[in-house]
């Protein structure tokens, strides 16, 4: 059984709180204040957290901070009499603490509300939640240096494609292109996910020789769509420190050419903080690539500090919305008035917009009506090995051609992914 603890300073509050709870099969603990929520969760550790932001011994905030410290794993549903922006600028910093926050409603709390993010938080999570969890690994602190340059050198890193979709397609949204993402396929440890070495990578000088090995995949991957007849351009990632080395785009193109490869199939992408950090060297490295034939993303756009005056500075073929901006669009007014307007902004510079992250089908929506010309994210579907996503690519493109459905839920449909 799943166990709730109820943080509030109302006693009335927290009884209603806990009638709801209870008719879901939750078990009820409740705390008044800040000093008796750390008691209790000393005595059992709850699985869900219901805390209330304002109470006269401390706010809830200090609280989340606590949990952090205390490396809680329960899920948080935050609520509070306080401005929406308040609570859900407080659901965005027990984020970015590593929490594993929910809902935030407001008081006074509609019951079905709350009976809804109960339910929704109930032991197994969502079918989002649990694919947003999966998204993440630490670093594996196991890995010595030797292992990962046979890696690199040998055939252990895979590609693994993410589709990125066409929303403005008359068949509804139609896979154009897809996001080539590492993967380590270790012998011992099965596949293990770029977080888990990625970093090691950069702290030994060899994330270099990583990326061009990814590239050397993903152009091998062209020559067999090639073969196929089908052209579908491929995204790679560059690392900050590779957006100083002068002579990268000479070695990139270099191995292109060999392959006899359209450089345009190939679109390299780099962080908004990565490019601001020296932006002299940035724009020298991501202009001779556009020169060379490449295309260039600014990822995760959005997410970072830069002036909005770089976009028209930086020679870009595409902007990437990032994921932290695009997931509080279900829930927070702001955050879609942002995204709407920053949509707007690029679209009147001319430079097309990827909404990266899209988890919900609400989200897709949004993105597209709001001037995203490409989607990507679990709605559609995750990363898949190259066999599975030609596969994907083929049969998805053959259904929406002979169908006479809506392609929009038909695509949802056949991707495999739910769409909430």
């Amino acid at each position: 059984m799943d166990h709730l603890l109820i943080v509030d300073d109302d006693e009335d509050i927290r009884d209603l709180y806990a009638v709801v709870a209870g008719g879901l099969g939750y078990h009820v603990s409740e705390a008044g204040g800040v000093d008796e929520c750390l008691e209790r969760y000393a005595i059992q550790a709850p699985t869900v957290i219901l805390l209330d932001l304002s109470m006269p011994d401390g706010d809830g905030v200090e609280m989340l901070r606590k949990f952090a410290q205390l490396n809680c794993d329960a899920a948080i549903i935050l609520i509070s009499g306080e401005d929406t922006r308040i609570l859900n600028t407080a659901k965005r910093l027990g984020d970015r603490l590593g929490l594993l926050m929910r809902s935030s409603l407001q008081k006074p709390v509609a019951i079905d509300a709350l009976e809804t993010a109960l339910e929704r938080t109930l032991r197994g999570s969502t079918p989002l939640a649990r694919r947003q969890q999966d998204m993440e690994e630490p670093v594996a602190e196991w890995i010595e240096k030797d292992q990962l340059e046979h890696a690199i050198s040998s055939d252990e890193l895979v590609l693994h494609y993410q589709p990125k979709v066409d929303f403005q397609s008359n068949l509804g949204p139609e896979i154009v292109s897809c996001e080539g993402l590492v993967r380590w396929n270790h012998p011992e440890k099965g596949v293990l996910l770029p977080g888990a070495f990625v970093p090691k990578a950069e702290a030994w000088g060899l994330v270099g020789a990583l990326t061009e090995a990814v590239l050397a995949q993903a152009i091998q991957q062209q020559i067999k769509w090639s073969s196929m007849g089908i052209s579908c351009q491929i995204s790679f990632n560059l690392s900050p420190s590779q957006l100083t080395d002068l002579s990268l785009p000479d070695r990139l193109a270099d191995q292109v050419v060999s392959a006899g490869v359209d450089p345009s199939l190939l679109t390299a992408e780099v962080t908004e903080q990565a490019a601001m950090a020296d932006i002299a060297k940035a724009t020298d490295v991501l202009t001779r690539l556009r020169l060379k034939g490449f295309g260039v993303s600014l990822d995760d756009f959005g997410t970072g500090y830069s002036s909005l005056a770089e976009l028209y500075r930086l020679p870009l073929s595409e902007i990437k919305f990032g994921r932290v901006l695009i997931i509080d669009t279900d829930i927070d007014r702001d955050a879609r008035v942002v995204v709407r307007a920053l949509a707007a902004l690029a679209n009147t510079l001319g430079i097309p917009v990827c909404a990266e992250g899209v988890e919900t089908k609400s989200q897709a929506r949004f993105v597209r009506d709001v001037g995203c010309s490409i989607g990507q994210g679990f709605v559609f579907s995750k990363a898949l090995p190259a066999v599975e996503f030609m596969k994907l690519y083929t049969e998805q493109g053959l259904l929406l051609r002979d169908s006479a459905s809506d392609a929009w839920d038909l695509w949802l449909q056949y991707g495999g992914i739910d769409a909430l």
